[in-house]
């Protein structure tokens, strides 16, 4: 992968100075503090491999933060160790082993299986069955799905207001910085859709990449598999834009039912907006 200006723009940052004024600004406390000292999780996935409009985007609001060995490692001691070469050396290619690393990241010992073992079979058996099969739920991941965070900052819960994020979202320079990034990555992929995974990103993408047009649907007259939808134009084509409530979590689409229900609702809407 080339490197690009927008990936350099957003870990070249001081990243402690960003996350203490976010911080503040969303006025987090506790385990839903953003830490200062893990540098931003930017994406995961092998976009050099994604196939144009057959793969999907998956925006989730902030990187969990692990009290693991194999996290530091990958986390912490791998991207700061490229970063001081780079910042020393002013190559970009003193980044190329954490990036190779997010690029194989759902092959890694390191991912996050118990979430996202969640994402592949939601979309997986639907949409990639092929790839998918009996449960290859790595394969789906590996070949279909990128991720991103509309929050690039660890911490223990996610504990963001989604309309002070919306609102900061406007102004503050490192978001403004991330989200340019996010745009850089929906144009290089052409995902077939962009999918987000959890309440409090509904107000900042439907701002940010809805223009403000987003659509409520609720089919089943079940809040938790409540969707948003609409449509974005940052690559100058129409791309459709899923949001759900988070799977998994509290008041989200947590049974196979409200999953289903989820889907349902997108595959009906998608049907005469796509």
């Amino acid at each position: 992968m080339a490197i690009s200006d927008e990936f350099l723009a957003m870990v070249g940052r001081d990243y402690s100075a960003d996350v203490a004024r976010i911080n503040s600004e969303l006025n987090l406390k506790g385990d839903g503090l953003l830490v200062d000292y893990v540098p931003p999780h930017t994406f995961v996935g092998n976009i050099d491999k994604m196939e144009n409009g057959n793969c999907i985007l998956v925006i989730g609001i902030n990187p969990f933060l692990w009290d693991d060995q194999r996290f530091e490692r990958a986390n912490i001691e791998l991207p700061i160790h490229c970063l001081a070469n780079y910042r020393n050396s002013g190559d970009v290619n003193a980044l190329s082993d954490w990036i190779n690393w997010q690029k194989e990241y759902f092959l890694s010992n390191d991912i996050n299986a118990t979430h996202f073992k969640k994402i592949s079979r939601l979309i997986g058996p639907r949409y990639f069955s092929l790839t998918h099969g009996d449960d290859n739920w790595r394969d789906t991941l590996c070949q279909h799905i990128v991720e991103v965070d509309i929050v690039p900052y660890y911490s223990i819960k996610a504990q963001i207001n989604d309309q002070k994020l919306a609102k900061l979202y406007r102004y503050d320079s490192a978001l403004i910085t991330h989200l340019n990034l996010i745009k850089w990555v929906i144009k290089k992929i052409q995902p077939r859709w962009i999918q987000v995974n959890g309440k409090a990103g509904w107000e900042t993408i439907c701002q940010e990449l809805l223009n403000g047009e987003g659509e409520i649907i609720d089919n089943a007259g079940d809040k938790g598999s409540e969707i948003m939808v609409g449509h974005t134009n940052v690559t100058g084509n129409r791309i459709p834009v899923l949001l759900h409530k988070f799977i998994g979590g509290l008041g989200g689409a947590n049974s196979h039912i409200q999953r289903n229900q989820v889907m349902d609702s997108w595959d009906k809407w998608l049907s005469s907006n796509s």
